[in-house]
């Protein structure tokens, strides 16, 4: 049975914690982040294999442009609930269960879509889906940002984002090639699913999460957990580990209630507020530029043949913001690299709005804007999950992201309406509005992450909000970087 009692002391033990984040970076720790990475890879294959089925099922089935539009937006309606769910469940229950029930979800759901005879059922697919997925990405970065160490969470965790970009070039092909053969999108629906069994199985081996089990007082558990990578690490290194510190501390922090409410208490309203703004800022300029980027190119004139190669360029820049992402990410402190980024898409959102229609430069500066946004969530998804402490770790995560897909959910809507009333400049001055006020709150209200451990984190924001709360300074070997 899974203890769901809070345990009545907020203070894990800093042998095991200590122990954790001396280990190396070796093949146990890539293990777990492609088994997490996977996931997303699969999650961006289902939102963008969609677009390309749609023509398909509208013929098939003989849809309005109505009925589509339910379908579209079908699955991110159960992404929102997914998130919220995956938050709650997964500090409650853990996060491994949580990962393997989201990927069911999300694998029955799509295989299920080649059977589909109408459009009750695809919608009902969709929804399931929608919630395997939001599930997915609201878990996944929680997870793993429990096993890294304050040396490397950014860059490890910015790994398992730029799988997502994967999953965009996978659908492509799939969409190009398979999609429009006779029962094509059937075909693809399996070909999206079932590869996820395989995941599926792989996941059952993998450990749950120490700090977890240690935030539920199962410190055996998470010690047996603990001295299994250790002999893997060991073993994949054929080196002995560093000496575990003699005087391991763990900074004391106000005990933390699981309840959804916990992000708003003990110091953790600034963070809140600024994780739930900004990722509803990023989410909303993230798939309204790339859902109507293309429409958008021959609103304004473009030729269709150059217009598909611009779309086709700008999906293209998406690998290289994750990449950026993934170098800069423990060189720098991510809240400045957040605001920095953020500022970088004010500039070339407002910059699409007044250059030249004709020009090439609208190619440029939209590639610069895609690169940025990218950038953005090669950072933003490994920052929700360092920011709250592990008691609500994963319920802090699931209401950022569920934040975020009112955002994506809310995006073509609201930039549909709006270009037929302020036209292409208009459209992308509110973005870029937009986006400066993600900057903005990141600036005023986020807290330094980068070089500290997750303990460190919430014990220096708690103590920042409540100053009677006595942080311990970080160890001399963690510097702050930015």
């Amino acid at each position: 049975m899974v203890d769901a009692t809070p345990p009545p002391t907020s203070r894990p033990d800093p042998q095991i914690l200590a122990r954790l984040e001396r280990l190396p970076m070796a093949r146990p720790q890539y293990g777990i982040l492609l088994a997490g990475g996977l996931g997303h890879l699969f999650q961006a294959l289902d939102i963008v294999i969609i677009g390309f089925m749609l023509p398909y099922l509208k013929a098939e089935f003989g849809l309005s442009n109505g009925e589509i539009g339910l379908i579209g937006g079908a699955a991110p309606v159960g992404m929102i609930v997914g998130a919220v769910a995956a938050g709650l469940f997964g500090d409650r229950l853990g996060r491994k269960s949580v990962m393997l029930y989201a990927l069911l979800l999300f694998c029955a759901a799509s295989v299920s879509i080649a059977f589909a005879d109408g459009l009750t059922f695809i919608i009902i697919a969709r929804i399931v889906a929608g919630l395997g997925a939001g599930a997915e990405a609201a878990i996944v970065s929680p997870y793993i940002s429990e096993f890294a160490t304050g040396r490397n969470r950014g860059r490890f965790v910015s790994g398992v984002t730029f799988f997502f970009s994967l999953g965009n070039v996978v659908a492509a092909l799939l969409g190009s090639f398979v999609v429009p053969l006779d029962n094509g999108w059937r075909i693809a629906s399996v070909l999206c699913g079932l590869p996820v069994l395989v995941l599926l199985w792989w996941r059952r081996s993998l450990p749950e999460s120490p700090r977890w089990l240690l935030s539920r007082g199962r410190a055996a558990e998470a010690d047996a957990v603990v001295t299994r990578l250790e002999a893997r690490v060991v073993a994949a290194t054929g080196r002995p580990l560093a000496p575990v510190p003699a005087t391991a501390v763990v900074p004391p922090t106000p005990h933390v209630s699981s309840s959804p409410l916990g992000v708003w208490r003990n110091g953790l309203a600034r963070v809140t507020t600024a994780t739930w703004i900004s990722s509803f800022v990023f989410l909303f300029a993230f798939f309204g530029f790339f859902t109507w980027m293309p429409s958008l190119f021959l609103e304004i004139g473009v030729a269709p043949g150059l217009a598909s190669l611009y779309s086709f360029l700008l999906f293209v820049a998406q690998p290289i913001g994750y990449l950026i992402a993934l170098v800069v990410s423990d060189r720098f402190e991510r809240r400045t690299l957040l605001v920095t980024f953020f500022s970088f898409a004010t500039v070339s959102s407002v910059a699409l709005a007044v250059i030249p229609r004709d020009s090439v430069v609208l190619l440029f500066i939209g590639m610069a804007l895609s690169i940025c946004i990218t950038c953005i969530s090669g950072i933003f998804f490994p920052y929700s999950s360092e920011v709250y402490p592990t008691a609500v770790r994963a319920t802090g995560a699931g209401l950022v992201s569920t934040a975020g897909n009112v955002g994506a959910l809310a995006a073509p809507v609201a930039i549909g309406f709006a270009f037929g009333t302020v036209g292409f400049g208009g459209v992308f001055v509110a973005m870029g509005v937009l986006l400066a006020v993600g900057a903005l709150v990141i600036r005023a209200l986020g807290p330094r992450v980068t070089g500290k451990t997750l303990e460190q984190v919430f014990a220096d924001e708690a103590a920042t909000a409540s100053p009677d709360v006595a942080g311990t300074p970080a160890p001399a070997a963690v510097t702050e970087k930015g």
